[in-house]
């Protein structure tokens, strides 16, 4: 019984005899073992070393895609948790203030990205304050930027809102400077 050979050894074989320039094989001289014995090897040489031809290199890429899609899992991104200090909170607490009628008629999805745009705003007004040389006019920016968000409110009474909000956070400010 001839020895099982793996598909490259059959085609350098065929590649060299003259008779297979004259006669292709016919399917029915291919037998499922040879195919079965073939996959097993090949197997094997995966598992054993890094093949060397772009064959090897397609078939170990493609492999590796399919168990990554089979996996269907995502890796989770990682968030680190903001910290809310003693003036973030401060801050979050004066950004809030007569809000909470206007917050109501907001859809839930709105509320959330309402809530979401404001904690961002409350860490960039911290930041801020923590500059040497604060900035109302940025901190006033930021405030407008985020009462927006609020459907149907008159552009002046925003402004207003932002601007009685950002001379309560400068008067926190100089508060939490005169005890240090």
């Amino acid at each position: 019984m001839p020895t099982p050979r793996s598909g490259s050894e059959l085609r350098q074989q065929e590649a060299q005899s003259p008779e297979s320039e004259q006669k292709p094989k016919q399917e029915s001289e291919i037998k499922p073992a040879d195919f079965l014995v073939e996959d097993e090897l090949q197997q094997e040489a995966g598992r054993d070393s890094k093949p060397q031809t772009e064959d090897g290199f397609l078939d170990e890429a493609i492999s590796r895609l399919r168990t990554a899609l089979r996996s269907g899992k995502k890796k989770p991104t990682l968030v680190q948790p903001h910290l809310r200090d003693e003036i973030t909170l401060k801050v979050e607490h004066i950004m809030e203030e007569g809000l909470a009628d206007a917050f109501r008629t907001l859809t839930p999805l709105q509320q959330q990205e309402f809530k979401l745009k404001g904690e961002k705003t409350a860490w960039e007004i911290r930041d801020l304050l923590r500059e040497t040389k604060v900035k109302i006019k940025k901190i006033f920016r930021l405030l407008v930027e985020w009462l927006k968000i609020l459907p149907g409110i008159n552009r002046f009474f925003l402004e207003q809102e932002a601007k009685i909000k950002a001379d309560r956070i400068m008067a926190l400010h100089k508060q939490n400077k005169e005890y240090k």
